[in-house]
């Protein structure tokens, strides 16, 4: 699959613009599920740092990621909250969903795109660490000792 472009716009130079523009790139150019996601999205969210008045707008176009400062109208959805709160969403430390029901982010959507900071935080969030083949092999270990002994309680 071809790379998907994420780029600052012209004038843009905030700091909520290069941490996103930062966690984007990395995660795009390491993952191909992650390229392929972006791919298919395309909208427009807001994501606005209460704490410091920064609002940046992400602009999902299927081939470039473009990233402005302040919003670019029309959105389909809307994420506010405290910096730590959204740097830890944008590192995917956090789910949109949670923490908006735990009143630590104001989430927003346009009634056409509901689901819309859903997806673009399936994009963001943190891609576990492939994990060695040691742990099948310890739960099944178990899982037949505790077979061997329970055949052993009710047959002896």
């Amino acid at each position: 699959m071809s790379a998907v472009e994420v780029c600052l716009a012209e004038g843009t130079g905030s700091g909520l613009a290069h941490i996103v523009l930062q966690l984007l790139e990395q995660d795009l150019a390491e993952f191909e599920s992650k390229r392929q996601r972006a791919a298919r999205l395309r909208g427009r969210i807001a994501m606005t740092d209460s704490e410091h008045d920064v609002t940046v707008t992400l602009n999902f176009q299927g081939d470039r990621i473009v990233i402005r400062d302040g919003a670019e109208e029309p959105v389909d959805a809307s994420i506010a909250g405290p910096h730590r709160e959204l740097v830890g969403l944008l590192q995917g430390r956090t789910s949109p969903l949670g923490a908006h029901l735990r009143g630590r982010l104001r989430v927003r959507s346009s009634w056409r795109r509901p689901f819309f900071p859903l997806r673009v935080h399936r994009l963001m969030r943190l891609t576990p660490e492939p994990r060695g083949r040691a742990w099948i092999y310890a739960i099944s270990a178990a899982l037949f000792a505790a077979a061997g002994a329970t055949f052993i309680l009710l047959y002896t």
